[in-house]
């Protein structure tokens, strides 16, 4: 049994690590009609992911010292995933809110550059900080189902989620945006 339950809760790591990377990749391609692909956009996306997973490694960290942490991975997971379903649809209305219709073009870097980081703290820190949680959520309940010690445990599950990240980053950028499209 707890063989089984630590794989399943090292695919949810890495499921995770791969949903964190199709947001990030994605979030560009959804804020570029509004504030196109500069570095600046660029920057301001992988700053608020970056943000994001660092305070929800926070919050995982504390839910973990639960009696049941297993209630916290579940709700981060589903919490997490209704947000990331609704990106595609929240992106033009959010990103409008900080694009004024009158923009000249002597205004316009200025508002690329902060427009795209109000944009994206609205719309990817929420999903970021609860895919941020599923790390230590994961590594406690692995040490815990008593196979694995929490060094052991800890690294199975960065091992795991860095690899959902890079099937992550490889299945967004080569198939879902050019086959699938945002939405």
């Amino acid at each position: 049994m707890a063989r089984g339950s630590t794989r399943l809760l090292l695919t949810a790591s890495a499921l995770s690590g791969g949903a964190v990377m199709t947001i990030e990749l994605s979030a560009v391609r959804l804020l570029a009609p509004w504030f196109g692909t500069s570095q600046s956009v660029w920057s301001n996306v992988i700053g608020v992911v970056l943000l994001g997973l660092s305070v929800g490694y926070l919050i995982g960290a504390r839910l973990s010292r639960e009696q049941r942490p297993q209630v916290g991975l579940m709700l981060i997971l589903s919490v997490g995933a209704l947000i990331t379903a609704w990106l595609p649809f929240l992106a033009g209305p959010v990103a409008d809110l900080f694009l004024p219709s009158e923009l000249r073009l002597d205004s316009a870097a200025d508002v690329f550059r902060w427009g795209s980081l109000a944009a994206s703290i609205c719309l990817f820190l929420p999903a970021s900080i609860l895919l941020g949680g599923v790390g230590p959520l994961v590594a406690e309940l692995v040490s815990r189902n008593g196979e694995l010690g929490a060094g052991d445990a800890g690294g199975r599950m960065l091992f795991a989620s860095t690899f959902g990240s890079l099937i992550g980053v490889f299945a967004t950028s080569h198939y879902a945006v050019p086959v699938l499209g945002l939405r």
